[in-house]
């Protein structure tokens, strides 16, 4: 029962990490949903920001979901093999 919990916490944080991702490619509004998506995925993109100011600067494109996603796959990965056993 927690293992399916866990794992549908993950599966939904990864799927708004790729909407946040598709958002910022063809939507440059704001409404209230999209500003509930940005504090949904903001604390998950923000330590992939920092890694990539401090060692890459002004690169064009944003690696942070890259980043975010690692890490949530790696977490996820951990928590669901404790939850296992």
């Amino acid at each position: 029962m927690f293992y399916r919990f866990f794992e549908l916490i993950f599966d939904v944080l990864q799927g708004a990490i790729f909407i946040e991702v598709i958002l910022s490619w063809v939507y440059r509004g704001t409404n209230q949903y999209i500003e509930l998506l940005h504090k949904i995925t903001g604390p998950l993109l923000e330590p992939g920001r920092k890694i990539q100011d401090k060692y890459f600067g002004n690169t064009m494109v944003d690696f942070s979901p890259i980043i975010a996603l690692f890490i949530l796959m790696m977490l996820k990965s951990i928590v669901l093999g404790l939850l296992n056993y």
